[in-house]
């Protein structure tokens, strides 16, 4: 009984996906490009798309084909595809002709394209973005496939090369791979950056295969595009190797099972008219527009998941350089043998994990420094603000703020920051901050490579000690540098002065940390001080192992520990 319900519920799933399948609502636009005007004609093309046209009807597409179709042809059957897609459960694009990629961007080739510089491509020809976008907007859950026999060796490619000069390298072999969103399948007759053959017979290699096996019944679309990719590398002695990529939802199948598909119709492209390409126009616009808005959320959120993950990172580091310190100590007064160990093979492993860390900060802040431009970018453009005439700026009067701002020289500020750009003397990045909102601080470049830049801050936590700075704080005059000297040794006399630094032996300072390096003596430790930015004071620590000596910087200083043997604090004059 148990086997007899599983086979009628099994008969009744098949049955159930077989009838949805049949009720689907397919549409399709076969394109096929021969009688190029100003390049290489192609033999199998209008053959191709004949034959493909026939082969999806046979199978319940709503076909709309264009053959030899020029600029405003191909336009114009684009538009009555588009009008086709919001009802469609699947829409399929086939192209046969010529093709290429400029800056990894695919473009299908009208047959009056002349291609004679780079601005051409926008005029002339059909970008594969623009044709993907029009299928797959307003399309969530439904199905879209792209199959591209596009990638012929074309003469024009290479007139376009020659004209772009030292740009050239953009222009690359075949068609590049493309990026497709969910529910998409796109195939090319060859792998991406390699050309496809025409063929000798009635269709070119790839097509003769595809119009055998989307005959075949109870296969799926990967699957089909399997037995497709073995037919052409056999038919080609491997030369050609057909290439997709699938970011589909749900499994297809040109026919779903044994029972009949119903004949689908064929419409010629309609002719274009200056009604239509203005609406197509219109379109395009609305798609780049909407794509930039898409490009600007995920740019900007993109942006500050890294920013996130960089301060996450710097604290971690902090706090586990603030550990390793306390474990040196440790181990340096540790009697027992096995205590020294223990601690030393802990010490190793933080230094590793510190390491990994470091790395993956330089990354992401190489990441944040190539995608600020870009966020930047996209913010200063707001596309809802109506255009208008700004306002007459005055002149800045160059000293109207200078007694609201406590300026010095040669100090930096650490903070929060609102922005950062060039400004041509302190007094214009004064008097910026004076009319930015929330801005309590300003500091700006007096030395390369930091000559001439302007940064506002919102909030200031430190104010640091730099020859290459000047900085103002809104308000009454800011706070002091920290004060150098602790107070556990303040009334200490120092063991000696050295090259400008207060030694003071058997102590160890606390503070804001700058980095940790390697050092063989207090003066080598003074000399990383020296030429770390914003160095007031550093820690010595004399000690024997693995790790060898060391030297701990600080750009704050607010406390110090006694009776450290074998550690020498530095405080700078």
């Amino acid at each position: 009984m148990l086997r007899l319900c599983a086979l009628l519920l099994s008969v009744w799933t098949l049955a159930a996906g077989i009838c949805q399948a049949s009720a689907e609502t397919r549409v399709a636009l076969v394109v096929g490009n021969a009688s190029y005007a100003h390049t290489t004609a192609l033999t199998n093309p209008l053959n191709d798309a004949h034959d493909m046209t026939a082969a999806l009807k046979a199978i319940g597409f709503d076909v709309v084909e264009a053959t030899d179709a020029d600029k405003s042809s191909l336009d114009s059957a684009l538009r009555s595809f588009a009008d086709k897609l919001s009802n469609a459960d699947v829409a399929l694009f086939f192209y046969a002709g010529h093709g290429l990629q400029v800056g990894a961007q695919n473009y299908l080739v009208p047959i009056d394209a002349t291609l004679r510089n780079e601005r051409d491509l926008q005029f002339e020809a059909v970008s594969l973005d623009f044709i993907m976008r029009q299928m797959e907007i307003d399309r969530e859950g439904k199905t879209t496939i792209v199959i591209l026999d596009a990638c012929r060796d074309n003469p024009l490619a290479r007139n376009l090369a020659r004209s772009m000069g030292t740009r050239s390298a953009a222009v690359g072999r075949g068609l590049a791979a493309a990026a497709t969103g969910l529910g998409t399948f796109i195939a090319y007759a060859t792998q991406p950056g390699n050309v496809a053959l025409d063929g000798k017979g009635r269709n070119s290699p790839f097509t003769t295969a595809l119009k055998r096996h989307l005959k075949t019944k109870g296969r799926n679309l990967n699957a089909t595009m399997i037995a497709v990719r073995n037919d052409v590398v056999a038919a080609t002695d491997g030369r050609q190797v057909p290439w997709d990529h699938s970011a589909l939802a749900h499994d297809f199948y040109f026919i779903p099972g044994d029972t009949p598909t119903r004949a689908g119709t064929v419409s010629a492209a309609p002719s274009a008219s200056s009604d239509d390409l203005t609406a197509l126009q219109a379109r395009l616009r609305k798609l780049e527009e909407e794509a930039k808005t898409r490009e600007a959320k995920i740019a900007s959120s993109r942006l500050d998941e890294l920013k996130r993950r960089a301060e996450a990172l710097q604290e971690e580091d902090r706090r586990q350089t603030s550990r390793l310190f306390d474990l040196m100590r440790q181990q340096g007064q540790a009697k027992d043998h096995d205590e020294r160990v223990r601690i030393g093979r802990e010490l190793l492993d933080l230094r590793v994990d510190q390491s990994r860390r470091s790395q993956e900060l330089a990354r992401i802040r190489q990441e944040i420094e190539a995608a600020q431009p870009r966020a930047d970018q996209i913010a200063a453009i707001d596309k809802n603000q109506p255009a208008r005439i700004p306002p007459l700026t005055p002149t800045p009067d160059p000293n109207a703020s200078a007694a609201d701002f406590a300026q010095v020289e040669d100090v930096r500020l650490e903070g929060t920051e609102i922005r950062s750009f060039r400004a041509p003397n302190p007094d214009a990045c004064r008097n910026t901050c004076a009319t930015e909102t929330g801005c309590v601080g300003y500091q700006h470049g007096r030395k390369i490579p930091v000559m001439g830049t302007c940064t506002l801050f919102s909030k200031v936590k430190a104010r640091h000690e730099d020859k290459n700075w000047r900085s103002g704080m809104r308000g009454a005059p800011a706070p002091a540098l920290a004060t150098l000297v602790p107070p556990q040794l303040l009334g200490q006399k120092p063991t000696r002065t050295d090259r400008g630094f207060q030694v003071f032996e058997s102590a160890s300072l606390e503070g804001e940390q700058i980095k940790m390096a390697a050092a063989d003596s207090t003066r080598s430790c003074m000399t990383v001080c020296r030429n770390t930015a914003g160095c007031t004071g550093a820690t010595y620590l004399a000690k024997k192992g693995e790790l060898g000596n060391m030297c701990t910087t600080y750009s704050r200083i607010s406390g110090a520990k006694t009776g450290i043997i074998g550690a020498s604090a530095l405080i700078r004059q």
